[in-house]
Parts: C-alpha cells; sequence; structure tokens
C-alpha cells in the first residue's frame, strides 16, 4: 500500500470519529454528560462543607471536654452526647476522676463517712469504665477499650475486703472479676510489655486468692479509735466512746522563804557627807574699767 493511499484512510477514520463525536454530544447525550459533572461538582463541593462543619464541631466538642472540670459537667456532657464517641469520652474522663482523684487516694482513711464516700466514688467509677467496654470498639478504639478493662479491674480489686456497712461480712469487690478484668485488658496489646505486667498481676492474685481477700479484710476491719484530745469534737462518723479526759493536777507553789529583816520598810542607802563647792572670788570693779583717753593727744 502507498503511502498516499494510507494517509487518505487515516485521514477518513479521523472525520468519521469527530462526525459520531458530533452526533453524541448532541442533544439529550450532551445534557446527560453536562448535569453528570454539575451533580459530581456539587456532591465535592457539599463533602467538603459539611466535613468541615463537622470538623469545626468536633474541635468545640472537645474544647469542651478540655473545660469540663466538675463532675456536674462531665455528667452533663455525658447526657447531652450519649450513644457517641464524644459521649463515651466524657464518660471516660469522669470515670477517671471519680476513681484516680476522690475514691482510691481517700479509700484507706480512718474516717467511716469520709471511706464511705470514697468507696461510692469508686463503685461508680467502676460502672462507667464497665459500660464503656460495651460502647468502645476493640478495633477503632483499642486503646481506650484496654484502659477501661484496666481501670474497672483495680477499682474491682480495691473494693476486696471493703464491706458495705461497717462490722459487715459482705465485700463490695469480687477477687474472681477482678482477675477477668485483668485478663481482658492483657489481651489488648498482647505483645507489649504493659499487657505482659497486666497477664501477671492476674495471675499473682489468682495464685494467692485466699490471702488477698483475708489481707484486704483486715485493711479495712473497723476499729476504735478514740480521740485523745478533750475539749474537741468526736470524728465525724467514729465510735462514740465514754471516755474522761485525763486530770492534770495543778502545779506546785514554791516554797516561801522567810526574811532576814523584819522590818518590812525597804532600807534607804546610806547617806556621804560631800565637802561643799568653794565659791568662785568675785571681780573688782574698779580694776575693770577701761583708761580713759585724752581727747587733746588726738
Amino acid at each position: 500500500m502507498k503511502a498516499e493511499e494510507r494517509k487518505q484512510i487515516e485521514t477518513n477514520s479521523l472525520i468519521l470519529a469527530v462526525q459520531k463525536a458530533k452526533q453524541y454530544c448532541s442533544g439529550r447525550p450532551l445534557y446527560y454528560l453536562v448535569g453528570t459533572i454539575l451533580l459530581i461538582t456539587v456532591g465535592v463541593i457539599l463533602y467538603r462543607y459539611y466535613s468541615s462543619e463537622r470538623k469545626k464541631a468536633r474541635d468545640a466538642i472537645q474544647f469542651q471536654l478540655m473545660s469540663a472540670d466538675t463532675p456536674e459537667k462531665l455528667k452533663m456532657g455525658m447526657e447531652e452526647y450519649r450513644g457517641t464517641i464524644e459521649g463515651s469520652l466524657y464518660k471516660s474522663q469522669l470515670a477517671r476522676r471519680l476513681l484516680n482523684q476522690d475514691g482510691l487516694p481517700k479509700l484507706g482513711t480512718d474516717r467511716a463517712e469520709a471511706r464511705r464516700l470514697a468507696a461510692n466514688s469508686v463503685s461508680d467509677a467502676r460502672g462507667y469504665f464497665l459500660e464503656l467496654t460495651t460502647e468502645l470498639k476493640e478495633k477503632e478504639q483499642a486503646a481506650l477499650l484496654q484502659e477501661a478493662w484496666l481501670s474497672a479491674a483495680k477499682a474491682e480489686e480495691s473494693l476486696v475486703g471493703l464491706p458495705i456497712t461497717e462490722d459487715g461480712n459482705d465485700s463490695r469487690g469480687d477477687i474472681d472479676k477482678a482477675i477477668g478484668y485483668y485478663e481482658k485488658a492483657a489481651a489488648i496489646f498482647a505483645d507489649k510489655d504493659f499487657s505482659k505486667s497486666y497477664k501477671e498481676r492476674a495471675e499473682k492474685l489468682k495464685a494467692n486468692k485466699d490471702q488477698f481477700v483475708k489481707d484486704q479484710k483486715e485493711l479495712y476491719k473497723f476499729r476504735e479509735s478514740p480521740f485523745l484530745f478533750p475539749g474537741h469534737p468526736p470524728i465525724p462518723g467514729g465510735p462514740k466512746l465514754d471516755l474522761n479526759p485525763p486530770v492534770i493536777p495543778p502545779s506546785p507553789m514554791p516554797p516561801k522563804t522567810e526574811s532576814l529583816n523584819p522590818d518590812p520598810k525597804p532600807s534607804l542607802p546610806p547617806k556621804v557627807d560631800l565637802p561643799a563647792v568653794p565659791k568662785a572670788p568675785k571681780a573688782d570693779p574698779k580694776k575693770t574699767d577701761p583708761p580713759k583717753v585724752d581727747p587733746k593727744a588726738k
């Protein structure tokens, strides 16, 4: 085939393709194409707008969470965003506060009322953390889920042996549940060292279960602590003891010493006679007059 013939065939093919494109882009197909492009453009704009608004709303919620410094504010946020990840974050923050600030540090006090309030805080924190274990997903919030299991285990362990009422034989915590919570926390990130330490804690509690429960009961055993400072009110929530304050005898007076001088009047120092001071001699007025000057001598 000659070169001119090949060129003629290519030119005809190009003209045919252009004619087909004109036919396709004219009439109804053209409207379909333009409409599709417009829909895609509007969709992209709306997606970017809603993504921006959602980010702003999420940032506002995070700011509210950071400024929520009381349990009341945290409970309000938890109820407002219930069923969302933000509500779970509020609940997690509230549970941390109840456990680490209002609960565990005050659980070892000897005052019955303060211990009761601390135990209630730990119990409430345990309940919130157990709720979080069902709300959080391991694939998306694995770190928060592990923290929830671990904190629930610590709360359960701290309440073992603590009776609900003073001198009671019951216990607010269950050692078997604490062991189970530790094992579930250890199953997340199982190859990490901190997860292995949770597993070791569970094994240690399991091996010394009876002794641990006995030690906890002895730790929380009710003890009478008399108030040793008379004149002050007793400890709130403490036992009522009928104690008489010790009587301190008065200090003895120093012995009186007899005076050697029977005269009650104070003795005066002796008078000393001093010689009289001689009088200064008087000057003679005649000798002190100035000499007269003769005016004629001038």
